[in-house]
């Protein structure tokens, strides 16, 4: 199985545990959709996405500690505003057809990826995003 595009919730989420779904054709159009959302005035994918620094280490089997990479602590964000920032893009894409290659793909793993945001919202659980391997 390849990397996907996924939600990660700061506790469980009724239905959804503590990871969202894989989005794959969300992470195959990630950098056309966060120049497309940049152009457009919306909010980017990209600005809620975050890792913890534990992840990296164990994701990549590194043979460090994750305070020896100095990376950032993971920064989580309310639900609701990711919620936003999606249905903003789901908007824009609806409004223009071929924005981004296999979109009718990418607009059902947005509307995944807002169904998940949106159990978040209800039940006050922050998120981030991350390429999960």
């Amino acid at each position: 199985m390849g990397a996907s595009f996924c939600a990660i919730f700061e506790s469980d989420v009724p239905s959804h545990g503590t990871l969202g779904g894989d989005n794959p054709a969300v992470l195959k159009a990630q950098r056309k959709l966060d120049g497309v959302a940049r152009d457009a005035d919306l909010r980017s994918l990209d600005e809620f996405e975050s890792y913890d620094p534990q992840d990296v280490v164990g994701d990549f089997d590194l043979d460090v500690d994750a305070e020896e990479l100095g990376l950032p602590p993971v920064e989580w964000f309310a639900a609701a505003d990711g919620l936003d920032a999606v249905r903003a893009l789901i908007a824009h894409l609806n409004s223009h057809p071929d924005a981004v290659r296999n979109q009718a793909d990418v607009l059902d793993d947005l509307a995944n990826v807002e169904a998940e945001l949106t159990a978040a919202d209800r039940a006050g659980v922050r998120f981030h995003f991350q390429v999960v391997p």
